[in-house]
């Protein structure tokens, strides 16, 4: 009777050791990537593309501002950096007097049939032509790059995603003013996500990164998720680590703000 009672308590002692070893931890799931997207220039809104629950991809249109006057500023400036018709009339020029000059510095040479003077006198209008010619080119790069500001003002008048997801939320709509930098559009990618958890030094310090462990996810079987991160240092105020887990979800079977429960102790 005495070793009954005795394998009775052991049992139970072990199971107490077991559950109070458990390291059962609760979260939440988050996207990796929930992004607040606002347009690069300011300007009233043309057409919106997309309402809440709409999936994207990469580059596609959400909101077009109206860019009437940055077209026709486009335009002009591609015209002013195409024109080069001062710039060939100063080469043409050139290349007649460079031959003038080397005829001249020939005659010069042979027989001093042509002064010293007008020698030189060639020699300051080809320098002046030169110079006239690398102004010209000096100018017509900044005509390039005046032009290429105009056409990416163009492109900021349209706000694109910058990853493929599902919209969240919209702000504003069309015929409304759009201010530069304010967040008019929400987008979430959740075919990766992660649970934010805060654990004992103890339990982090037999974790590994990139390895495996279940996280219970609520409503749905078990998934495999991963250790992306954990903290080099410790909360101040609680001596907590943080561990971020992150888990793939191509096709959207779990879903952010979920509740979800990691067993530390099967990773």
């Amino acid at each position: 009777m005495i070793a009954i009672k005795q394998g009775v308590a052991g049992v139970l002692m072990g199971l107490s050791v077991s559950l109070a070893s458990a390291q059962s931890v609760v979260g939440v799931l988050y996207p990796d990537m929930n992004l607040k997207l606002a347009m690069a220039d300011s300007g009233v809104i043309r057409h919106v593309h997309v309402k809440s629950g709409s999936v994207v991809k990469a580059s596609d249109p959400l909101i077009t501002l109206d860019s009437t006057m940055q077209s026709l500023e486009e335009k002009r400036n591609k015209l002013i950096w195409s024109d080069t018709k001062e710039q060939q009339s100063l080469v043409a020029r050139r290349d007649i007097l460079q031959k003038k000059y080397t005829v001249a510095r020939l005659l010069y040479e042979e027989s001093r049939s042509i002064s010293l003077d007008e020698l030189d006198g060639l020699k300051l209008q080809l320098i002046d032509l030169e110079g006239q010619i690398a102004q010209l080119n000096e100018r017509e790069e900044r005509e390039r790059i005046e032009y290429e500001i105009s056409a990416q003002r163009v492109k900021d008048r349209i706000l694109r995603a910058p990853i493929a997801g599902i919209v969240t939320q919209v702000v504003q709509h069309q015929g409304e003013w759009a201010p530069v930098g304010e967040p008019i559009i929400g987008l979430v990618d959740v075919t990766k996500l992660y649970v934010k958890l805060n654990v004992r030094d103890a339990v982090a310090r037999n974790l590994a990164l990139n390895s495996t462990i279940p996280v219970d996810v609520e409503n749905l079987s078990i998934q495999q998720g991963y250790i992306d991160y954990i903290a080099p240092i410790a909360d101040a105020a609680s001596g907590l680590v943080e561990v971020k887990i992150k888990l793939n979800n191509p096709d959207g079977t779990m879903r952010p703000g979920v509740r979800v429960s990691v067993d530390l102790d099967r990773h």
